[in-house]
């Protein structure tokens, strides 16, 4: 046998934990290897968000397609480049907003409006007349004085002899107190109480209470002539002549 040393157990156990320790080591690398590029793979992302917000805030104020180009064109990374779909989608927005914003200024327009109501009309004011009030003045009866008669001759006898001027001042007492010229204003006038239209009916004038007593007895025998003592009814009767 060869002075060469042979191989122990010792030296294959060795072995064998320098091949594990590499391996582990491999892997350990492997694992921050992944750990890196999933770093990358989400900063690549958080890259692609910011700028996708940072259009589309300033697609509120400008072209959003010169914008994208802008900033597209600019970008010399391959991570932060920005699909077709993302611009069509910040065009959309856009157009959206552009929509949204003209019905806002068209609700304002109708907000705003005001509507002036038209003038009341001018109130007319009707000042009544005065009211004049007229009184009539009190009616008064002219009439014509009593034209003279012929009285009637005295007989001389008593009461009730109609021909008596004696029976015709009982009667006169009896009717107006013996006043042949009283007028009280109740129609009936003079010392026989005539009322107007017995007194025309027998042929007088003017009012009996402004004829003379001999007038008056005349025109009660006339009266008389054609009604007896019934022309005066209550005085005739208490006297005792019907």
């Amino acid at each position: 046998m060869s002075e060469q040393t042979k191989p122990t157990n010792h030296d294959h156990i060795e072995l064998d934990l320098d091949e594990v320790g590499q391996h582990e080591v491999g892997q350990h690398d492997d694992v921050l290897g992944d750990v890196e590029a999933e770093e990358q793979r989400k900063r690549r992302k958080d890259l692609r968000r910011a700028v996708v917000g940072g259009l589309a805030g300033i697609a509120m104020l400008a072209t959003p397609i010169v914008l994208a180009n802008t900033l597209v064109g600019n970008d010399d990374s391959a991570d932060a480049e920005i699909s077709s779909a993302a611009i069509s989608a910040l065009r959309d927005r856009s157009e959206a907003n552009r929509t949204d914003a003209a019905r806002a200024a068209s609700l304002g327009s109708v907000m705003t409006t005001t509507t002036t109501a038209p003038p009341p009309p001018p109130t007319t004011t009707t000042t009544a007349p005065p009211t004049t009030t007229t009184t009539a003045p009190p009616e008064t009866t002219t009439t014509e004085a009593p034209a003279p008669v012929d009285p009637a001759p005295d007989s001389g006898g008593s009461a009730p002899d109609p021909y008596s001027y004696a029976t015709w001042d009982q009667l006169a007492q009896c009717e107006s107190g013996g006043n042949w010229s009283i007028n009280t204003g109740n129609g009936y006038y003079g010392g026989l109480q005539f009322s107007l239209g017995s007194w025309q009916g027998v042929g007088g004038t003017g009012l009996p209470s402004e004829a003379s007593r001999e007038t008056q007895i005349t025109m009660g025998i006339r009266l008389y002539e054609s009604g007896g003592w019934a022309n005066w009814p209550a005085c005739t009767r208490s006297l005792g002549w019907r």
